[in-house]
């Protein structure tokens, strides 16, 4: 589970001010880019690596290490030319490895394949409605950032707490639900930011939401296979 934190500039005051489309084509373009290079990296991983992991479990936690070296060094690389495009794909691609034992996972279950397909369209409608709510409302959505950033803290530290203390049936459902709630807001909020990010920070700007939708993924497929047990 992943999340920038917001850009610096605050305020959503001058939102419609001196916008640009080509900001925003910029942003939907390396979120598609983003989708794609993380649906190749689960289909890669799907079909050939799942025995390497399996002999070597701690891949996986090399690779969120090197998720989480790029995540916070963002800042750095994402006005310099060609590396940021390579960074970017680089990330996605990874998590898309990382989340297929997950699939695997759930798919090799009875009716797993039902599950996927169905998180995968709830995953789309929840976005697409949270993005239209969160580009059209006249409110001021600044506001919820403290709550957003104290409900992703509480769901790490229940996260972790759960490797230890396996969360039951009830407690995975309303865990779970939260999540969903959590990054339905932050799309929302990251939505209407677009309308005030500087003009260089498209790719910040696509990372965040596509981390917004990739968790929101991952917490709807908890919701609907807890719900299932």
């Amino acid at each position: 589970m992943f999340k920038l934190f917001p850009p610096t500039r605050e305020g959503v005051e001058t939102m419609g001010k001196n916008y640009s489309m080509t900001f925003f084509g910029k942003v939907m373009s390396f979120f598609a880019l983003a989708i794609a290079c993380s649906l190749l990296g689960t289909f890669v991983a799907y079909n050939y690596m799942m025995e390497f992991f399996m002999r070597t479990p701690n891949a996986i936690m090399v690779l969120f290490i090197i998720e989480l070296a790029i995540i916070f060094t963002s800042r750095k690389w994402q006005n310099i030319p060609v590396v940021n495009k390579i960074m970017f794909g680089s990330f996605t691609f990874i998590t898309g490895i990382t989340i297929a034992p997950v699939i695997m996972s759930v798919a090799a279950s009875y009716g797993g394949v039902m599950i996927i397909m169905k998180a995968l369209l709830a995953t789309t409608l929840t976005f697409v409605a949270a993005a239209v709510l969160g580009w059209t409302t006249k409110m001021n959505l600044s506001g919820m950032r403290g709550f957003l950033m104290m409900g992703l803290i509480g769901l790490i530290i229940t996260g972790i707490l759960s490797i230890f203390f396996p969360l039951g049936g009830r407690a995975e459902m309303i865990y779970s639900g939260f999540g969903v709630l959590l990054f339905s807001g932050f799309v929302m909020y990251d939505i209407q930011r677009l309308k005030v990010y500087p003009e260089n920070m498209y790719i910040e700007a696509a990372l965040q939401l596509y981390l917004d939708m990739f968790n929101l993924f991952l917490f709807i497929l908890r919701l609907m296979s807890a719900n299932r047990r």
